[in-house]
């Protein structure tokens, strides 16, 4: 199914197209029934296993969606193949038997043809074949009747199905009907059938059906020949001549409809609609009806409850039940597509479908589903992890570092390690409360870092040239080659040092005394001296003492966020950005929260290199969370383009006060932006 909230009108129109030509082109052999089903739903979430205050929160969580109504909406297109016209079989004759072989693998064929159709020309909407075998083909029959979907298996290898499929005692007393001695216990029910059609149809003019109860919409379409319905389109035109009716739109209606009928342009058919809802309590009953009414009476469509139709309505609802329909009405296969279109909420993809084999939690949607959240794109935890990069969005007060801190928590169920780049003290209180280290980095104030001490290994030494190289760039006066090779030369040097003490600032830009520069690179490594202007960031530390030991650990930039110098905030975050590299090459499952992206990225060394350094987190089984406030600042940074296009995973709170404009970067559709500047940070 599609999310008709936020899909696109005009996608959602594409799509019915689409099914209303499938079923025009596969002709009369074919007739189509289309079921919703609503059904409550436990969530299956696997709890954090741990005495913690992440085991808390989750446990609460859990209890909270326990208490949630959450239910999920099945969407189940029938195929039947109807036989041929003045078809027979001579029974009497011997050759009877083999004839009915070949008849019945003909028509067999045929059906499984027209199923492949369907199956390839509706693949967005991930369509799968139910199966006996699952339980899922008999339990979905079985739900018809009892409005609770479970699986049922067959009793016997032969049989009538109707023996599986009938679990339970249906007594029926006025419009209504009660379910006794079965699996669901007493229940009671009650029918609904179309009795006025709307003047015109829409896609989504059915989804306000969406109580908060146990339901079943059937929709079932039975094709007309061309021929038989351009004549009764023309016996309807004389009658109306006949009559002098004034009705010259309905008059004018039935021309477009004759024309599109002999242009193929669409067919016709017999559409039935029944909609039966199921309750504990007749009162409730009698509650829900109304809505039920009021709802379609919205879409100017009158739905009626019946006393003498009652039993019809209901067993109609099985697909073959054709003759049980009593109030058919004729209608093109487009006005089917839009009543039985396919529209739901997406439910998220399962543990199995993702990299850390665990759903991260489980958020309320607005149908009252359960959306499975994580992180990451569709994959396997047999494979190479998927991108799982994700940009959370919201202005100030919107819950951006609340959600984020629930996330990071509820992400303890897989064993995930976090890294917080924070600001503002936003996440300190999650962080520490998830027993968790966090430290603050203040400007003009030593930092405890040394890339010299750390960074001495091979790889290390090249990543170090490359940084330094960066660092020391001046756009009014670029490095030469011979500069360049110097600074290699000399990180060589620093990494041989056999006394670890000489990895300090003022000894390694000593060593640039010699260059054949006129001191210009000595100089430029005099500013991060202990002395120097940017000596607090590197130059008064020899061993490098921050630590990133442990499970949970954030550390608070807001000073280096808000410096002026573009110079500091490169060393200190690239540098930071290293130390956490280092961490995650053990491939364990870690997210790297950043506060205040935008800032905190925006400079030259990332804009150069932030493409590949989120590729090569996702090979080492990391997501980066980069929350920001609006899609505008990062539009207007040096890596806002590439943070939109590496991030598969969006979230948007809403604000009320922001414009279209602002984000204009994410190409968003009407609806997602209606959603977002017209709700309330409430709701969210």
């Amino acid at each position: 199914g599609l999310n008709s909230y936020t899909t696109d009108d005009a996608h959602l129109d594409k799509v019915a197209a689409l099914f209303a030509r499938i079923v025009a082109q596969l002709g009369p052999e074919f007739s189509y029934y289309v079921h919703k089903v609503s059904k409550a739903i436990a969530p299956e979430l696997e709890p954090v296993r741990e005495d913690s205050f992440a085991g808390e929160v989750d446990r609460l969580w859990r209890q909270k969606l326990d208490t949630s109504g959450l239910r999920d909406k099945t969407l189940t297109l029938t195929i039947i193949h109807r036989p041929p016209p003045k078809s027979f079989l001579p029974f009497m004759a011997r050759s009877a038997p083999d004839r009915f072989r070949e008849e019945t693998r003909k028509r067999l064929r045929r059906l499984a043809e027209a199923v492949n159709v369907f199956l390839s020309g509706l693949t967005e909407l991930n369509p799968r074949i139910l199966s006996a075998r699952s339980g899922e083909l008999i339990g979905f029959l079985g739900a018809l009747n009892t409005g609770q979907e479970r699986p049922l298996y067959a009793a016997n290898t032969y049989g009538f199905l109707s023996y599986n499929v009938a679990n339970t005692r249906v007594t029926f007393s006025g419009d209504h009907f009660e379910l006794s001695e079965g699996v669901v216990g007493c229940r009671y029910g009650k029918s609904f059938a179309i009795g006025e059609y709307a003047e015109a149809t829409s896609c989504t003019m059915f989804d306000m059906l969406n109580l908060p109860v146990d339901m079943i919409v059937t929709h079932s379409f039975t094709p007309i020949n061309s021929n038989l319905m351009a004549g009764r389109i023309k016996r309807q035109k004389r009658q109306m001549q006949a009559s002098q009716d004034a009705a010259h739109s309905l008059m004018e209606a039935l021309d477009i409809a004759a024309d599109d009928l002999e242009a193929k342009r669409q067919s016709f058919g017999e559409h039935h609609m029944v909609v039966t809802i199921f309750c504990d309590t007749l009162d409730e009953l009698q509650t829900l009806s109304a809505e039920i009414v009021n709802a379609a009476a919205a879409e100017g469509v009158k739905m009626i409850g019946e006393r003498v139709a009652a039993k019809a309505h209901y067993l109609s609802q099985h697909p073959g039940n054709q003759p049980k329909r009593v109030r058919a009405s004729a209608i093109t296969n487009r006005n089917f597509a839009d009543f039985a279109a396919f529209h739901k909420t997406q439910l998220g993809k399962p543990a199995s479908k993702v990299p850390w084999g665990r759903v991260i939690t489980l958020f309320p949607t607005p149908e009252q589903s359960a959306y499975r959240f994580s992180y990451h794109e569709q994959g396997s935890p047999e494979k190479e992890p998927t991108s799982g990069h994700t940009l959370i969005m919201g202005r100030p007060g919107s819950g951006k570092s609340v959600l984020s801190a629930f996330l990071m928590t509820q992400a303890r169920r897989a064993g995930a390690r976090i890294f917080v780049f924070d600001y503002r003290l936003g996440m300190e209180m999650a962080v520490r409360a998830n027993g968790g280290r966090y430290a603050s980095l203040k400007a003009g104030q030593p930092t405890g870092l040394n890339p010299l001490w750390t960074e001495t290994d091979t790889r290390g030494t090249a990543w170090l040239s490359d940084w330094l190289a960066t660092l020391l760039h001046r756009a009014d006066k670029p490095l030469t080659p011979a500069q360049t090779n110097r600074i290699q030369e000399v990180v060589r040097q620093n990494a041989q040092a056999s006394n670890p003490g000489l990895r300090n600032w003022r000894d390694f830009a000593s060593l640039f005394v010699s260059t054949d520069d006129g001191g210009d690179l000595h100089q430029r490594l005099l500013e991060w001296t202990e002395d120097g202007r940017y000596g607090w960031i590197f130059g008064q530390t020899l061993e490098d003492t921050f630590s990133l030991d442990g499970d949970v650990v954030g550390f608070d930039l807001t000073g280096i966020l808000d410096s002026e110098a573009e110079k500091e905030r490169m060393a200190v975050l690239s540098y930071l950005f290293r130390r956490v590299e280092r961490e995650i090459e053990d491939r364990r499952p870690t997210i790297i929260i950043i506060d205040e992206a935008w800032k905190a990225l925006d400079n030259v060394y990332f804009a150069e290199r932030l493409s590949n350094w989120l590729v090569t987190a996702r090979k080492q089984n990391t997501v980066a969370v980069m929350m920001t406030q609006y899609a505008s600042q990062l539009e207007r940074t040096r890596t806002g383009k590439t943070i939109v296009e590496a991030v598969p995973t969006q979230i948007l709170l809403p604000n009320i006060r922001a414009h279209a404009s602002d984000y204009a970067m994410l190409n968003l559709d009407e609806k997602e932006l209606d959603v977002l500047l017209n709700t309330g940070s409430d709701s969210r």
